[in-house]
């Protein structure tokens, strides 16, 4: 599909769509969703099974917690000058795309170092740092 080509939602999947990217009605069933949008349990699978459709609901999705990364920004940096806790703002940062944890990684195997200069004696370790400087 290109960018000419949209996907065009149907009737139902507009206010299905609408339904879902409300952050109000994050957790309910979907009995709940499909008596909001209006439609049928039916309707409801019938678009969620199409891929176009799929993507326009996490491509919106995107698009609206993205733009609102900055007014998160801003409150979080508010909030933590008063109170504790981040969990929250974390999450939204995080599906943004702005946020990402940081991770630790661990290593096997052994690095192997030589030493150049091991098998000189004190002496000579002197002699080659009086010339080096």
């Amino acid at each position: 599909m290109t960018k000419n080509d949209k996907y065009k939602p149907t009737v139902a999947e507009k206010k299905l769509l609408e339904v879902l990217i409300n952050p109000e009605n994050f957790g309910k069933t979907v009995t709940e969703i499909c008596n909001l949008a209006g439609i049928s349990r039916n309707k409801y699978y019938q678009a969620l099974e199409k891929e176009e459709f799929s993507n326009l609901v996490n491509e919106t999705t995107m698009d609206l917690v993205t733009a609102k990364a900055g007014s998160v920004l801003n409150a979080a940096y508010k909030y933590a000058m008063k109170e504790k806790g981040f969990q929250d703002r974390k999450m939204i940062l995080t599906i943004a795309g702005i946020y990402v944890d940081k991770t630790q990684t661990e290593l096997s195997g052994g690095i192997e170092v030589s030493n150049p200069y091991e098998n000189l004696t004190e002496e000579e370790l002197r002699k080659l740092a009086s010339r080096d400087g």
